[in-house]
């Protein structure tokens, strides 16, 4: 599996939904703009669950080498 940097993964929608938000003028967000938001967390959980579970097994490997 490949990880990748969570901050390259971030969308230009996400930003114009949440400057919306923070203005004042709320304009509810599109069934696409809400894809795309659900889609970048997703994914920025999986991949930081996968880099949690890749060094838990970097640290046991190195426990084992050390008995």
């Amino acid at each position: 599996m490949e990880i990748t940097n969570a901050k390259e993964d971030q969308h230009p929608q996400l930003s114009l939904v949440e400057s919306q938000a923070t203005g004042g003028s709320f304009i509810q967000p599109t069934a696409a703009e809400v894809s795309v938001l659900t889609f970048g967390k997703l994914h920025n959980g999986r991949s930081h669950a996968q880099e949690l579970s890749n060094e838990f097994a970097r640290l046991l490997n190195r426990g084992s080498s050390l008995e």
